[in-house]
Formats: C-alpha cells, structure tokens, sequence
C-alpha cells in the first residue's frame, strides 16, 4: 500500500512538470498557426524551395535576350519541371511536332508533353543558329564533342541569373525551378492528378508537398462550393 502511494506521489509530480510544458507547446503552436493565417507561407517556410511568379520573370529577365540557347533551356526546364539531367539529356528529335518527349530521371514516368506557344517560339529561333554537326543533343556541350550540356554547367548558368536577378542564395540551384512549376500549376487550380502527370511523378505522395505550401487552391475550390447546390443547407429553411 505504501509503495503504491509512493509511486502516484511520484507520478504526480511528474505529471505536474509535464502538463506545463505541454501547454506551452501548444501555446507555441496555436501562435505559428495564427501567424501562418495572417500571411502563407513563404519560400523560405514552405516544405520545398520555390520561387514566386514574379521572382521566376526577373529570373528570365536577366537572361540577354540574344542567348535563346539559355533562354529555351531554362524555359523548358521550368514549364516541364525537368531536372539538370533530363534537361541535358534532350535530343533533337525529342522537341518535334509541337511535343517534348521527357524521358525521367529518378525512377520518375516518361512521357510527351504539349509544348508552350513561347517554347515554340524560342525552338524556331534556337535551331537556325544551333551548329549543324553530329551531335544529337538539343542544348549540345562543346563544339568538338558530341556531349550535351552538362548538368553542371546547368546549374552554374542559372546561378549566374539567379544572382543577377537578386534571387534568395538559398534558391539559387536550378532544381527549385521544378519545385517552382509545382506550387504554379497547384495555386493555378490543377488538380494534383494532373500535377503529378505533369511531372512525371511516380507517387502521388511526391506531388502532395506542392499542396501544403498555399491555400490558393483550396479556397479557389471553396468558391465554387459556395455556388454548389449539391452542399446541404444549414438555415433550416
């Protein structure tokens, strides 16, 4: 009897200093909440690093417009949120009648896409002046090889507008351009089937990061609920 005394005394105490901490912790997490309320998340809060509309154009913005190499490069590698490997490994026959043939890296599914009227806009100005040489390769390497652009020079090229437009340095590698298509097409009310088809993403499960970042969609799904005659009514009328 005594040790079973002893032992709730024990207990007690123990969960007196629980019970504490446990309410701050809650404190601290109703406040993020409220202040995730007041204002979204932001690049830098988000799960994945992204960048905004707006930092996506200055981004192109620093790009001369006389380089059309660099700007189809990074215009495809955006709009078809291809990583540095998939972009470099792009041949010549895989941008044709008005398609792009992605082969996935990562274990991701392969597919053909429709491309953007600005995509083939840049592609009819980028060929005549593309070498005609042995080479395969859309965004080719150097002169005297057959190599295509490697995905380290990829990269070095979109650090170097990256730091031109004043983007974050934590956002300067050129993988957040997928991540950036992703939150794009989520906030412009694609459903996340489609999302997950567009970047070839074998598990839907890599898709749903995109849709934690903003509310965009769900309240855009919202409105349209409000219009609905499908929701019951709660007025009693």
């Amino acid at each position: 009897m005594v040790a079973t005394v002893f032992t709730h005394r024990r207990a007690g105490r123990r969960l007196r200093g629980v019970l504490p901490q446990r309410t701050q912790m809650w404190k601290s997490v109703r406040i993020a909440a409220r202040d995730w309320m007041a204002n979204e998340r932001t690049p830098a809060q988000a799960p994945v690093p992204y960048l905004t509309r707006d930092e996506v154009e200055r981004f192109f913005h620093a790009i001369p417009q006389s380089n059309l190499r660099d700007r189809l490069l990074f215009d495809l590698t955006y709009r078809h949120g291809l990583r540095r490997g998939e972009a470099a490994q792009l041949t010549l026959d895989d941008v044709r009648g008005g398609k792009i043939w992605v082969a996935r890296l990562k274990r991701g599914v392969p597919g053909g896409y429709p491309l953007h009227p600005r995509s083939k806009q840049l592609l009819r100005a980028y060929l005549p002046f593309r070498p005609a040489d042995p080479c395969d390769y859309l965004f080719r390497g150097r002169r005297r090889t057959a190599a295509p652009l490697s995905g380290g020079e990829i990269n070095r090229l979109f650090r170097q507008y990256a730091t031109a437009a004043q983007l974050p340095a934590s956002r300067r590698h050129v993988h957040v351009l997928r991540h950036s298509i992703g939150v794009h097409l989520m906030n412009a009310a694609w459903d996340i089937a489609d999302v997950q088809d567009w970047l070839g993403h074998r598990h839907i499960s890599s898709t749903m990061i995109y849709a934690q970042i903003t509310n965009k969609r769900r309240e855009a799904r919202y409105k349209t609920t409000l219009r609905s005659r499908e929701i019951a009514r709660t007025d009693g009328r």
